[in-house]
């Protein structure tokens, strides 16, 4: 159970960046409310997961999902700019979130 609440909370984590740049500097009032809420979920239930990871290993999976899909997601939705060495960097952070839930 604590793995799924670790990877709901990246999740989160991921709607908290993307809302925080809706968000136009927090004048748009719609995705600054989304920006509050998406963090504090993400905080409450990475929490939660800590009860059962080990904090350096559920820390770092968290933000590793945080990162690499705000990476994704602004490749995706702000035309943000692809290159094979930024997708090459992105695949290690996403073969260290594998490795640590699999050897952590």
């Amino acid at each position: 159970m604590a793995w799924f609440l670790i990877v709901i909370a990246g999740v989160f984590e991921v709607a908290f960046v993307i809302s925080m740049k809706l968000s136009d500097g927090f004048k748009n009032i719609k995705f600054t409310i989304l920006t509050v809420i998406s963090a504090a979920l993400s905080f409450f239930l990475l929490s939660l997961a800590l009860k059962e990871i080990a904090v350096g290993t559920g820390y770092a999976v968290w933000t590793g999902i945080g990162a690499a899909g705000s990476v994704l997601l602004g490749m995706y939705l702000f035309k943000e700019k692809k290159s094979r060495k930024k997708l090459f960097f992105l695949s290690c952070i996403i073969m260290g979130v594998v490795g640590l839930k699999l050897f952590g």
